[in-house]
């Protein structure tokens, strides 16, 4: 039966955080929530189906059906899915939750109508056979595998298990290669799929510079003749007494971790709001867990966790050097929970929790995709109406809440504890990635694009450039590019001072400029480390500091967070206690760093790239760290830390009048002496090819990366051509040569990208990609293959449009957050490029021809030149 979606048509409008919300039910249950937010021309769909683990009756079985939801339906195959997202230059992924499988694309919105028809597509009709399944099960075991290699995740998988036992929160999300082998198939699937997968159990989330009303228009033209379905009843939820146990497990890690886990209040209870609070007061670097980084206690700590509707859990996270026994920092932590029980936390901590939660919502906006999760984090999962109902439940938190909260459910008698230590201390251990969610299907065959898509490639252009930073230097050669952005009420400040410390460093005194870096939070010749923090808690301030730093503000404390910036910048303390535990905890650091593989394969891959004394080959040691004093760090920073090497980029709501008054105000008075130093290493020579092998117990794969030095530079006239071919070579999915070649025709490989890199005196390229070990010179050998055929005949007409295409969708993309706009403004001024630099390489790859861009990689690209870096099992 097909709903009448006109009845219940009942479009709303809002105000929120700045921006216009338009909402509407259609008739057949399918809930919209529209976001106008004009930051760029780009949109994110979230389309939030209210199904997940909670309901699956086979571990894995929600995971393995949103895999499934790209690999085609009867009304579109998933060639045509991939494909016509491809020509977009738009992005794409989905994930499972306990309550929730979402599904998001992001792409300029003058494609909004393509995202919404690739959604439609698979509301209904999925084909879910069981010979796709086949197919999609290797994907998914590897991700599986991967993620169970990694240390981390097993404890944090048995303590989530423990903590929610009782509950459908304790079910495995992921899935198990037992369950992919022997339980889910194409029944269970199709059953899943029919009895969740229905208007009426899904939120459709779109934020972007889209129209509300007509965007709700257009969600009911495509899916309004979806029927409704009744629902089955949700699980309940039983929660069983916790009893109080321990987990060991061997670390790949660099560090040894301890982890403490205590149950808390789900997004239901009325204690939930005070817990979020008592999570900041912990994280907090004043509190007596936040601050054991700055007192010696731990590399690292944090307090996270995992909300349910009913119940969840927090954990106290600490990292230590590989070193230090870890009953030391667990005993540590379990005293800061008890102190704080018996005093209390203190007061000044949670208002300035609750400050920072309830400004936080300012700076939602200053993100498209960004904003699109947070907005069906809140009405999918947590079930509100708009993030902006968690302000009233902020506001009415006291000290006392917290304190309850606290003694309610850290119960240091019923925590569980996980303890990871790395396999050995004086024997290399592999540091393995947890699993990035890969949906992509490399299809067979490929059909014609839908008519809706073919548009697209009739019509490319250059997209128009949206921004219009505004450009100035002050007196002391210090660069302020300034981009006025109204959508929130905030400012965003990221500083860049070019630097090179394998260059820079003084001989013998490797890895000072980390050491400097790291000794700035410690306080300023203002406050100490304490104080001003306190600062700017006033303010819901956040600042960094270093050769990189940067601050986020809300606009009318847009004075006083420069004025705390440049005194953290600019004047620090530089106290003798403070470089004394900085040093220790480097050395710590490193010791566990200089036995990792991805450090090895890095020293490995420069030994091979470059010449022998080359600046890339300076790494520090505990050796080095420990000989430097606090003399070589002021002398460092003085030498270093220049205002004539420096840009600041500030976005947001401020005028570039008020901006360059301020910076004037707190930056104008800092000054240079001496001449510049030279950041930039000497040019080489074409490296020649050689291959080496670091083994790294516990990988699950082996990761493969091909590198080779190019007489590439930023500014050469073939740069933009490089880039289209590599867009062919592995940007999309019917343009992307690797893709096709080493996953889809040979199976050699999982995932495979390319790059290449030019800067001012050096360029390169690289080919990455993970397989198993009998894969790896097959997969290489067939990247030599592509690479030489490229040289010797052009791309094809259809594989050069659709690559042009993609980097074409890619230009507002990349605008598309106030971080992205500071990255691109950064990356431009300190490379030395006009600001529109983004529009005049889109200018010049749209025009590329083919015989260009053959004539590109038979210039600079070796096939045969590669050298070889291979990290966990040698090739066989």
């Amino acid at each position: 039966m097909v709903a009448a979606s006109f009845l219940c048509f009942t479009p709303l409008h809002a105000r929120a955080a700045g921006v216009t919300v338009t909402r509407a039910t259609l008739a057949n249950g399918l809930r919209i929530v529209v976001v106008h937010n004009p930051l760029a021309p780009v949109v994110t769909t979230m389309l939030n189906y209210r199904v997940g683990s909670d309901e699956q009756p086979i571990a894995g079985l929600a995971h393995a059906t949103e895999h499934m939801m790209f690999r085609g339906s009867k009304s579109l195959s998933s060639s045509q899915l991939m494909d016509a997202l491809s020509v977009t230059g738009g992005d794409f992924d989905a994930d499972t939750q306990d309550a929730v499988t979402q599904y998001f694309f992001t792409m300029p919105s003058q494609y909004l109508d393509i995202a919404l028809r690739l959604e439609r597509s698979r509301a209904s009709g999925l084909l879910m056979s069981q010979k796709l399944w086949e197919q999609e099960r290797g994907a998914i075991t590897q991700e599986v595998t991967q993620d169970n290699s990694n240390a981390i995740y097993r404890v944090y998988d048995k303590m989530q298990r423990r903590l929610m036992a009782g509950t459908p929160y304790a079910k495995n999300t992921l899935g198990t290669r037992y369950d992919f082998a022997h339980k889910v198939n194409s029944p269970q699937l199709l059953k899943f799929y029919h009895t969740w997968y229905h208007p009426n159990n899904a939120i459709y989330v779109i934020v972007g510079d889209v129209d509300g009303p007509a965007t709700v228009a257009k969600v009911k033209q495509i899916f309004g003749n979806l029927p409704a379905a009744k629902l089955p009843a949700r699980p309940s939820v039983h929660l069983k007494p916790l009893v109080a146990k321990t987990y060991h497990d061997v670390s790949d890690q660099p560090f040894t971790a301890v982890i403490l886990g205590y149950r808390m209040p789900g997004y239901a209870s009325r204690d939930y709001a005070a817990g979020q609070i008592l999570g900041d007061v912990l994280n907090n670097p004043r509190s007596a867990f936040g601050s054991l980084p700055y007192t010696g206690a731990a590399l690292f700590t944090q307090f996270f966790g995992q909300t349910y509707a009913k119940a969840g859990f927090g954990l106290l996270f600490a990292g230590v050097p590989v070193t230090t026994k870890p009953q030391a920092i667990d005993q540590t932590m379990r005293t800061i929970v008890a102190n704080y029980e018996k005093t209390g936390v203190p007061a000044d901590l949670v208002r300035a929790a609750k400050l920072r939660e309830i400004s936080q919502l300012e700076f939602s906006g200053n993100s498209i995709e960004g904003s699109a999760f947070e907005w069906s984090q809140a009405v999918a999962v947590q079930g509100l109406r708009s993030p902006n109902d968690m302000i009233a439940q902020f506001k009415k938190v006291t000290t006392a809440d917290v304190n309850r909260v606290m003694r309610t459910y850290l119960d240091n008698a019923t925590a569980l504890t996980a303890i990871a230590v790395p396999k050995s201390a004086g024997a290399a251990a592999g540091s393995a990635p947890m699993a990035k969610e890969n949906n992509a299907i490399p299809p067979s065959s490929h059909q014609p694009l839908p008519s809706w898509a073919q548009s697209v490639l009739a019509h490319l252009h250059v997209p128009q450039n949206t921004l219009h930073p505004i450009d100035q230097t002050l007196p002391n050669g210090l660069r302020l590019i300034v981009q006025p952005e109204d959508i929130s009420k905030t400012v965003v400040v990221a500083g860049q001072i070019l630097n090179n410390p394998q260059v820079q460093e003084p001989k013998g005194q490797d890895g000072v400029a980390d050491l400097t870096s790291a000794l700035l939070p410690f306080g300023t010749t203002t406050y100490g480390r304490v104080a001003f923090q306190a600062q700017l808690d006033k303010i819901a301030a956040t600042t960094s500091a270093g050769t990189s730093f940067g601050l986020q503000v809300l606009a009318p404390d847009f004075d006083r967070g420069m004025q705390l910036l440049a005194d953290e910048e600019l004047h620090p303390a530089f106290d003798p206690s403070a470089f004394a535990i900085v040093q220790r905890q480097a050395i710590g650091g490193l010791t566990g760093e200089m036995k990792s593989p991805d450090h090895l394969a890095e020293v490995a891959l420069n030994k091979a790239l470059y010449p022998l004394g080359d600046p890339t080959q300076r790494f520090a040691t505990p050796a080095s760290v420990g000989a430097l004093t606090l003399a070589d760090v002021k002398s460092w920073y003085a030498a270093a830390y220049r205002p004539d090497l420096t840009t600041i980029v500030v976005i947001g709501d401020v005028s570039p009048a008020q901006a360059k008054a301020v910076v004037s105000r707190y930056f104008g008075g800092w000054t240079a002496t001496g001449p510049k130093p030279n950041v930039y290493p000497p040019p080489v020579p074409n490296n020649v090819a050689s291959a080496a092998d670091v083994p790294a117990t516990g990988r699950v794969q082996s990761t493969v990366r091909l590198e080779e030095t190019l007489d590439l530079h930023r500014t050469d006239p073939a740069w933009p051509l490089l880039q289209v071919a590599n867009a062919a070579l592995s940007g999309g999915f019917y343009s992307s040569l690797l893709y096709h070649d080493l996953r889809e025709v040979h199976g050699y490989a999982y995932s495979v990208g390319s790059s290449f890199f030019g800067g001012k005196v050096r360029g390169s390229f690289t080919v990455r990609y993970a397989c198993d070990p009998q894969n790896i010179l097959p997969a290489q050998a067939q990247v030599q293959t592509i690479l030489a055929r490229l040289q010797k005949a052009p791309l094809p007409a259809v594989r050069l449009t659709r690559a042009k295409a993609l980097l074409m969708g890619d230009v507002p993309i990349r605008a598309a957050s106030f971080d992205g706009v500071t990255s691109l403004l950064l990356g431009y001024a300190t490379q030395g490029l006009p600001l529109d630099q983004g529009t005049l390489d889109a200018r010049a790859e749209l025009g590329a021809t083919a015989a260009q861009i053959q004539a590109a990689l038979a210039k600079y690209v070796r096939p045969t030149g590669f050298v070889r870096i291979v990290t966990g099992p040698a090739p066989r």
